[in-house]
């Protein structure tokens, strides 16, 4: 079970969005046993979230979006995280791309080699 984690939804503009995902976990955990008591489960917030960050970077391909889910240390809060997007947003991006788990990236590839 997480107790600090994070989606970050950036583009070739910078930071876009920094969701603060912990409290959502539950909720996935107490379907699990609604559907072994045959009950109704309740709708995740977080699925409707990554939904909306799916579908604003599927349809704004040439912003290049990444998306990306980040389990991190109590002490990295979402103050922390805003500071460090906004003095180190290039080290910021590896550092997630480096340890969180990619939702999504339509990341320019950088090393195409172009045939003339």
């Amino acid at each position: 079970m997480t107790t600090n984690a994070f989606i970050f939804s950036w583009d070739c503009e910078g930071i876009e969005a920094i969701i603060p995902i912990s409290e959502y976990e539950h909720v996935d955990m107490e379907n699990t046993l609604r559907i072994l008591k045959e009950q109704q489960i309740k709708v995740n917030p977080l699925d409707g979230i990554i939904q909306r960050l799916i579908f604003r970077a599927t349809y704004n391909p040439q912003r290049h979006y990444e998306i990306y889910a980040v389990d991190c240390d109590e002490s990295l809060d979402y103050e922390f995280w805003k500071k460090q997007w906004a003095e180190y947003p290039q080290e910021t991006a590896e550092l997630i791309r480096e340890r969180g788990h990619k939702i999504l990236s339509d990341r320019r590839d950088t090393k195409k080699v172009l045939i003339t």
